[in-house]
């Protein structure tokens, strides 16, 4: 049986108001004539042909390609679906400068819940040039030339037939999001990075380190993956997502030897390399020792070492801190330099808040250290101050020094913090919200970026994605409760000292990839995709695709991890299906204001508890509000009291 779809359209060129003409919007309205049935569309677009009429009442096929005809076939299932009299608006983005895309996904990466877009689709391919020549008044009696030169498409959200009203909504929301130069002068350059650690979690098991090999893609970026063997990257399923992938021997702490093996398998590999990176800190200076021995530029050795070692790091900066790798030895420092409590106890080379402990006095010292995994962590500890000022995480793109992006969120208090545990058995500095973009006064948002900015510069961390956290020493605001929701208001009772930068640690790495998703989607800017481009030394890039939304973040939005709990009489067996599916099927409500999510647990699954010193993440969701911060905070609350879970 054939389908018939008889549909009339109509199309215009978008008349923009954009800043030195980087692209034009075509705009197209397809509306329902008459419908036979639905055939078609449960069958998929690849039986269908499309023929549209021509200025001259001629009948002609129109011919798409893959991408495209994908698109056009959504266009036509909306319009089937929103029925006669409600119209279906497309717009088409051309790019009017000639030149290599920037990555292939750029379109949909900078209009991330956009409101008033259904659907975004890019038409691109890495690296693809474009002749920038647009679209002129006599193309517009033909569908194929539009969506030749097009380079994404956009089905929008209307809600009435008048779809004048929609059109200014989505011009300046384009403006604002697309003002950055997308597409770049050739010649193409073709990049090959060696990835060291390919991320441990499978995606098809809950893993989240799938952003990463797709930025790669976007990016035109080939990997050459370095990891152990039986690794789920080598699976089939996989293939594309590496040009390589070189079994090689790395344990966590590394070997001595961890150089000679890498330099052995980039041999092995063969072919001419562009850079390689790591994003596991433990791996930070041997990666730095085969970039030299390879002619790949590197941060310092040291620099690397200083950041990735928390003694190191606290000493750097000026504070007082203790090393010790044993009671005694810690028992010894403590009554020696009579140490003024509270204090911090927590790993040299630790990761993800593990071992991190708040003391408030010698005779806590015994459960603090022995909550430390020398298994994961080593044997060696540090014992400093305790800063009680708001904490935060401050993230730069730099390269050759120069700050191309910088942001600060809040990272509330743990229940470390508040002297007490306040989830079940958890009293540690496992992450709980996460919000961006920070709510301290601009003076003191300045103040950390030129802190720690002379920081890294002095330690010779000129390049990269640089993940510090820290806090603000007598900051003019603290963490307060108010009607159920905690959050920074001004102290009641203003110090006379002035506020100071409190480095915690640094990461010369993007923060975890839940993290970036937020920054990815507030602001427009992808650390992962950033991270990959400065490892190969592709500057012009990297100074593009830094550039924020024009008018600033889109929303406020809150991470809300979901930290596995317990009573320790449990086996500790995950006993519930995805919590965030739960959720949002029971709440749509809060689902419209979730922009990603993920549970990275499956029913069965033996999850460690908290008190074996491992962090484990049940869930997390990225939760936003366009009205207040105050209305964020609100709804993660409710998200958080929403979870449903057990365990045996």
């Amino acid at each position: 049986m054939r389908t018939a779809l008889l549909l009339t359209s109509s199309w215009r060129v978008g008349k923009l108001n954009i800043t030195a003409n980087l692209w034009q919007s075509i705009e197209l309205v397809l509306q329902l004539e008459s419908f036979i049935d639905t055939t078609t569309f449960n069958n998929g677009f690849e039986s269908a042909r499309v023929f549209c009429l021509d200025a001259n009442d001629e009948v002609k096929e129109a011919k798409f390609s893959d991408k495209t005809a994908q698109f056009f076939w959504q266009c036509l299932r909306a319009t089937a679906v929103t029925g006669p009299g409600v119209d279906c608006v497309v717009r088409l983005v051309v790019p009017l400068q000639s030149g290599y895309i920037v990555r292939s996904d750029i379109i949909p990466l900078r209009l991330q819940d956009l409101e008033c877009v259904k659907t975004v689709t890019s038409f691109a391919e890495p690296l693809q040039t474009f002749a920038g020549e647009g679209v002129t008044c006599s193309d517009c009696s033909n569908l194929e030339p539009l969506f030749s030169v097009a380079v994404a498409g956009l089905i929008l959200n209307v809600s009435s037939t008048d779809t004048e009203l929609e059109s200014p909504t989505i011009d300046l929301e384009l403006e604002n999001r697309l003002s950055l130069p997308w597409i770049l002068p050739g010649p193409v350059q073709h990049k090959t990075l060696v990835l060291v650690d390919a991320n441990s979690a499978d995606p098809a098991k809950g893993g989240n380190g799938s952003g990463l090999y797709l930025a790669a893609q976007a990016l035109g970026i080939k990997l050459i993956v370095l990891d152990n063997a039986n690794h789920w990257l080598e699976e089939p399923q996989y293939a594309h997502w590496r040009e390589a992938f070189i079994p090689t021997r790395l344990t966590n702490p590394p070997k001595g030897d961890l150089t000679e093996i890498l330099l052995k398998s980039i041999k092995a590999y063969g072919k001419p390399i562009d850079g390689i990176i790591t994003f596991a800190d433990s791996y930070w200076t041997y990666i730095a020792d085969a970039a030299k021995q390879l002619g790949i530029p590197t941060a310092p050795k040291e620099a690397l070492r200083t950041a990735t070692n928390k003694y190191l790091t606290s000493k750097y900066v000026g504070h007082e801190a203790y090393r010790a790798s044993s009671l005694s030895e810690a028992f010894d420092i403590a009554s020696k330099n009579d140490l003024p409590y509270p204090l911090i106890v927590k790993p040299c080379d630790g990761w993800s808040s593990e071992g991190v402990s708040h003391v408030d006095s010698f005779d806590q010292l015994t459960t603090a250290i022995k909550a430390i995994d020398e298994s994961r962590h080593g044997s060696e500890f540090v014992m400093e101050k305790y800063c009680a000022g708001p904490e935060v995480d401050a993230n730069f793109v730099l390269l050759d020094g120069e700050v191309l992006f910088f942001e600060v969120c809040d990272d509330l208090p743990k229940s470390a913090d508040t002297n007490g545990p306040s989830l079940g058995s958890l009293n540690n500095f496992h992450e709980l919200n996460s919000v961006y973009p920070s709510a301290l006064p601009t003076e003191e948002i300045d103040l950390l970026r030129n802190s720690f900015l002379d920081t890294l510069l002095e330690m010779g961390l000129k390049d990269g994605i640089m993940h510090l956290e820290g806090r603000v020493d007598r900051s003019s605001v603290d963490c307060e409760m108010e009607n159920g929701i905690l959050d920074l208001h001004p102290r009641k009772s203003a110090g006379s000292e002035p506020a100071s930068a409190w480095l915690i640690e640094i990461n010369p790495r993007p923060l975890g990839m839940t993290g970036s998703q937020i920054v990815e989607s507030t602001y427009g800017v992808d650390y992962w995709g950033l991270a990959l481009l400065i490892a190969v030394q592709d500057r012009s890039r990297v100074r593009a695709l830094s550039h924020p939304f024009k008018n600033g973040p889109q929303y406020h939005c809150i991470m809300v991890f979901i930290p596995a709990d317990y009573p320790s009489s449990c086996e500790g067996l995950y006993d519930s299906e995805d919590l965030c599916a739960d959720l949002m099927s029971r709440r749509k409500d809060l689902a419209s204001h979730i922009s990603r999510s993920g549970c990275f647990v499956k029913r069965g699954q033996k999850v460690p508890h908290p008190s074996t010193g491992v962090h484990s993440f049940l869930a997390y969701f990225n939760v936003f509000s366009r009205k207040s911060r105050h209305e964020a905070l609100q709804l993660a609350k409710e998200v958080r009291d929403e979870v449903r879970y057990s365990f045996k």
